[in-house]
């Protein structure tokens, strides 16, 4: 039994990163990962789609109905993208948008009992005078979702040893108030509680 994460955005939006992220953090687990990138014009705001695969496999690429986690940097790549997450699976989209998504996919998530989850990572990202974090931010907020794979301190810890030494405290930064903008009680002061922390599962979550 694996866990299967598609990451989607757009070139600059850091997709690639959080995706290494990821898999650093499921190898040092004991994880067996395979993956595979597939974008266009990544340079100049092109779709990047990242296939994260844990577990026995050997093809790289997750098929449409059977990601567990959809993390969606942007909204139109939610919308692209949306046919990956499995029934009963969570997409986790970076959005400001009340009406996200629109009234005939809602109605579909809601009939493939599909989890959404909503952060607007981009204003996170803006508070701390980087845009290019917002990854960060919105992999914190991530690790709140129910069956997410990966608690809070292995992917801070992971972040803090794969991040170039010039970045890592400021995308710690980022990833720590995505996380506190899922768990507003939060404290540094009991980071021992993380494990036994209650993890986001409303069926419609939004943090906007």
């Amino acid at each position: 039994m694996g866990t299967n994460i598609i990451l989607a955005g757009i070139g600059g939006q850091g997709v690639l990163f959080a995706h290494q992220v990821l898999a650093e953090c499921a190898v040092t687990q004991g994880w067996q990962v395979t993956g595979a990138e597939t974008h266009g014009m990544s340079q100049r705001g092109g779709s990047v789609v990242s296939h994260l695969k844990m577990g026995d496999s050997d093809a790289p690429l997750i098929r449409k109905g059977t990601a567990d986690f959809l993390i969606a940097h942007d909204v139109g790549e939610a919308y692209r993208n949306l046919a990956f997450v499995r029934p009963g699976g969570t997409a986790i989209v970076n959005t400001a948008l009340a009406d996200f998504p629109d009234v005939r996919v809602r109605a579909r998530l809601d009939a493939l009992d599909i989890t959404l989850a909503m952060f607007d990572a981009d204003r996170a990202a803006q508070q701390l005078g980087r845009a290019s974090v917002a990854n960060l931010a919105l992999l914190g907020y991530a690790c709140h979702c129910e069956n997410f794979p990966f608690t809070r301190a292995a992917v801070r810890e992971t972040i803090a040893r794969v991040a170039p030494a010039r970045f890592a405290q400021i995308d710690l930064e980022a990833f720590d108030m995505g996380w506190q903008a899922g768990a507003p009680s939060w404290s540094w002061e009991t980071p021992e509680q993380d494990a036994a922390a209650s993890p986001v599962s409303q069926r419609q979550i939004s943090n906007t």
